[in-house]
Formats: C-alpha cells, structure tokens, sequence
C-alpha cells in the first residue's frame, strides 16, 4: 500500500492531498475487505481503527468508519 510522492518545496497542491487521501481510504477499504473475506478478525479490527483514527485527523470529511459499515449491509434488490 506504500506509495511515494513527490511533494513540491511550496507544499503540496489541494489535488495532490486529495489524491494521497483517496489513495489511503482506498487502501484501507480494500484490507478492510480482505480481512473481511479471509476472517482476519484481527486485520479487520485493524483496518477499523485505522479507519477511526483517519475520522478523526478529519472531523469534516466524510466518515470512512461509516463506509466500512456499509460494506457489511446487503445489497439492494
């Protein structure tokens, strides 16, 4: 999940944060769903407080705890 960026000397642009942050709720997702998949209680609990901890670095975004939940709901016909 590792990814290097090169950030310019006057700090990063609006869409270079938003792709870094896309790219982490991303990873997050997909090892939430792995952990799901193979019963790995203990990455998935993992990946939820990551989550958790990524809710509450940014208190106006929406709430990747809440996508996560959402992956557990069935479809809709």
């Amino acid at each position: 999940m590792s990814k290097l960026a090169l950030i310019p000397s006057d700090g990063p642009s609006e869409q270079q944060i938003a792709e870094i942050e896309a790219g982490i709720r991303a990873g997050v997702v997909a090892d939430y769903l792995a952990a799901v998949r193979t019963g790995n209680l203990l990455d998935q609990l993992s990946a939820e407080y990551l989550a958790k901890q990524i809710d509450q670095s940014t208190p106006d975004g929406p709430r990747l705890l809440d996508e996560l939940a959402d992956l557990n709901l069935p479809a809709a016909a």
